[in-house]
């Protein structure tokens, strides 16, 4: 009899088996579009044997099938290697968008941008050269300095909304990192409460696995799991989750962006980790690709001020060193300084010059012999000047008369300075206004943009003529014993030359010869201060407190030590500018290229992962009607046995009868 029950047992098994197949096989087939699902199967075994006695021994009958689990297909290996490779083209992706947005306020495809707007201001000062005392010519010059001065500032504002931008935007991804490590959580606690009994939660480990998946969109990730199925998830040193217990990612407190040094007239802020308060650092993925975003958009704005910075110095500067259209002056010593003189004509002109740069005493001047066209005091070789150039004083004082001429760009006579923060290897602008505290004469960032308007003297009735386009400067060469040229520069005084446009010849020189040009050769012949010193030697390095140093900060005393600090190093401003836009443009063909390589990556990845666990219809459908067919073959199995049965149970015995 038992033997003849355990037929029935085996179809019944088998009938159960293939049921639940066919229940699986459905579940594969209603879930083949959803997202982050993997194919399950039934995994199935033989049970146990039972023994019956034969007419030649005892043989072992087999009772059936039995469904140990149903298994979700995956593969481990794809995974870990999904998720490595996901954050590396979540990032390319990022900064190529943040690129895409720096190209389009740097354009100029339409000649509307930054580098035409040099150009443009290049080619007015170029004009009024030959153009001198045109008062159109100098407005122009004017409006085309305050174009320069309006895009620029136009430029550095598009770039601060970029920057608040990203910060809007981390802070919504440090929301949705909050609620996937909080999701995670959750299904930790459940897949651990429903595996207790030994079954696996297929359905929550799916979803538990996209959510790790979304993470790995915004940083690097690492994942262990433990005995009860909770998984454990690692970042940048921090562990996100753990089991049952989690960290919380959060946006810190804002702080003025001027507090880390340099003014972008922001407001900052740090991924922070709740619990112990330190800042987490991404070191991949889109969170990443913020912060470095936020760092490319603020060192274009740095080169937004390294430009203003030249032209509130160097332009200044230059400009300074011509006469206006009205001839204004002042007299300096020789160290530079102002000198208030009372009757000029008190002074007397000097009239001769030594080869170092030293002038003749009257009563040296009174024993120069001319001979050969070639002016002599003994036996050394002397230059004689253009009249009055160089005065003596009664009390026999060395002083010029120098142009009295305002900036360009600031305010008024302002003194703009170069200042070296040796600690952080970053320059500073320095404005000598004693109304300022120390602290607030320091400019930076956008503090030096914002800086940068056109000199308001320019909007003042005919206010064209304070445009300085003749030049100061005389340069005279002269050779020493050896043959080496010397030159001498010497003070040219106005003498109503509103014709020349020499000084306008200079300045437009400064937008495309390199600085290092200018100080070497002395080209641009009036950047000069005083004798031998050319103008740059204001822009030495100094420190905060306004000693000249050198690169390591050391306090330098001797003149030729002098490190020469300009924030465009030794290239011209256009030079500048253009290298600054061949490297966005590098970077950004770089960044599009790494993306679409690590698209390509990602694809082989998922096709990777999908073979293994994505659902074939094929393959389904082949599976249904084997297991379809497997239930019915069990069922009139089942119905077999059932006849046996009932013919042994009704009809033995009644043989006969």
């Amino acid at each position: 009899m038992r033997a003849t029950f355990s037929g029935l047992n085996t179809m019944v098994r088998g009938i159960m088996a293939n049921q639940m197949s066919l229940d699986t096989t459905g579940h594969n087939i209603t879930n083949a579009g959803t997202e982050g699902y993997s194919r399950q199967t039934v995994t199935l075994a033989t049970t146990y044997s039972e023994e019956r006695a034969g007419l030649s021994g005892s043989v072992r009958v087999g009772t059936g099938v039995d469904a140990l689990a149903v298994e979700r297909a995956r593969n481990i290996y794809a995974d870990i290697q999904y998720r490595n490779e996901n954050p590396s083209q979540k990032y390319y992706e990022t900064m190529a968008v943040n690129y895409d947005k720096l190209e389009t306020i740097f354009d100029d495809s339409q000649n509307l941008g930054i580098e035409s707007a040099l150009n443009k201001f290049y080619q007015s000062w170029v004009d009024l050269s030959t153009n001198a005392s045109n008062a159109s010519s100098r407005t122009h010059v004017i409006e085309q300095g305050r174009n320069l001065s309006d895009i620029l500032q136009t430029a550095t504002s598009e770039l601060q909304e970029q920057i608040r931008s990203e910060y809007e935007d981390l802070k919504s991804e440090i929301k949705q990192v909050d609620d996937i490590l909080n999701e995670i959580l959750l299904f930790n606690k459940q897949i651990s409460a429903q595996e207790v009994t030994g079954a696996t939660a297929n359905d929550l480990r799916d979803r538990r696995d996209l959510l790790v998946d979304e993470l790995s969109n915004y940083m690097n990730i690492s994942f262990t799991e433990n005995s009860t199925g909770a998984y454990q998830i690692n970042s940048g040193g921090v562990t996100l989750v753990n089991g049952t217990s989690r960290a919380h990612l959060v946006m810190s407190d804002g702080v003025s962006s001027s507090l880390y040094g340099t003014d972008y007239g922001i407001t900052d802020y740090n991924i922070i980790v709740k619990e112990s308060n330190l800042v987490f650092l991404p070191q991949n993925g889109i969170l990443k690709a913020r912060l470095d975003s936020i760092e490319e958009d603020k060192a274009y704005i740095d080169k937004m001020a390294d430009i203003a910075s030249f032209m509130l110095t160097a332009f200044n500067e230059q400009h300074k060193q011509g006469w206006d259209i009205d001839g204004h002056y002042k007299f300096v010593d020789e160290n530079g300084d102002d000198v208030t003189v009372a009757d000029e004509s008190t002074l007397t002109a000097v009239e001769y010059m030594k080869s170092d740069g030293t002038y003749l005493t009257d009563a040296e001047a009174a024993t120069v012999t001319l001979s050969n066209g070639k002016y002599s005091l003994g036996t050394e070789e002397v230059t004689k000047l253009n009249g009055d150039t160089i005065y003596r004083t009664n009390g026999g004082d060395i002083i010029k008369k120098v142009p009295k001429t305002i900036n360009f760009y600031g305010q008024g006579n302002m003194d703009y300075q170069y200042r070296y923060d040796s600690e952080f290897k970053r320059n500073y602008l320095y404005k000598d206004d004693a109304s300022l505290s120390a602290e607030e004469r320091m400019l930076s960032g956008v503090q030096i943009i914002a800086e940068l308007e056109v000199n308001a003297k320019f909007a003042e009735n005919r206010g064209d003529r304070y445009v300085a386009t003749a030049t100061s400067v005389d340069v005279i060469e002269t050779q020493d014993a050896s043959l080496n040229i010397q030159r001498q520069y010497l003070n040219k005084e106005w003498g109503s030359r509103t014709g020349d446009g020499t000084n306008a010849v200079y300045l437009s020189e400064l937008f495309n010869i390199s600085q290092d040009t200018i100080i070497s050769d002395g080209k641009a012949n009036a950047l000069i201060f005083s004798d031998n010193v050319p103008i740059f030697s204001k822009m030495l390095l100094r420190d905060l407190d306004g000693n000249t140093i050198d690169t390591e900060g050391n306090v330098v005393t001797n003149a030729t030590d002098y490190v020469y600090s300009t924030a465009l190093s030794t290239l011209s401003v256009n030079s500048f500018y253009q290298k600054a836009m061949s490297t966005l443009g590098i970077d950004a063909y770089s960044t599009d290229v790494n993306y679409d390589g690590m698209q390509a990556i990602m694809t082989q990845v998922t096709n990777w992962r999908d073979s293994t666990s994505g659902v074939d219809w094929n393959e389904e459908l082949t599976n249904m009607i084997k297991f379809q067919k497997g239930f019915a073959s069990c069922s009139r199995c089942l119905n077999a046995m059932d006849e046996c049965l009932d013919r042994l149970v009704n009809s033995t015995g009644v043989v006969g009868r």
